[in-house]
């Protein structure tokens, strides 16, 4: 998998770069348990910190069943009328995404998204820090290849 699309694709559900979609989420609950909400939300992220190998399809898959779920859960009865747009907004983009979607896709994203659309998302993202804390406190950062050398060998002194 290339890592750019893993990272192009946590952006895009942390909330920071999503366009307009049709449709979808405005029938989700809006009586979710935080626990159940947060849980689900932050699902995606330990989920996808595992998949440095895996094919932008089977990362799209990830994510389109992730939406699916979120859908299922909805979202908290606290939540902005703003941050509930904002996450039909998210959840609709995930459900247009298509399948054989790549890098690119994603990097045009925000492309359609109005000014109104943007505070909206930005305001689903603010929620769900505040609410469920940072996605990426829960992450394991990717192993990274040993570049130890060893070290030089003293040379006695006289």
């Amino acid at each position: 998998m290339k890592p750019a699309l893993l990272v192009a694709s946590l952006v895009l559900v942390g909330g920071s770069a999503v366009a307009c979609g049709g449709g979808g989420a405005s029938g989700a609950p809006t009586d979710a348990s935080e626990k159940d909400f947060c849980e689900g939300y932050q699902s995606l992220f330990s989920d996808m910190s595992g998949m440095t190998e895996a094919s932008d399809k089977e990362i799209i898959t990830k994510i389109k069943d992730w939406g699916t779920a979120m859908q299922d859960t909805g979202t908290p009865e606290d939540i902005s009328d703003d941050a509930r747009a904002g996450f039909e907004t998210t959840m609709s983009l995930i459900d247009d995404l298509d399948e054989d979607a790549k890098q690119a896709d994603f990097e045009k994203l925000d492309d359609d998204l109005t000014k109104d659309e943007t505070a909206q998302v930005d305001a689903f993202d603010t929620y769900t820090t505040d609410t469920c804390g940072s996605v990426m406190d829960n992450m394991e950062p990717p192993e990274l290849p040993s570049s130890e050398t060893p070290a030089p060998e003293e040379s006695p002194t006289q």
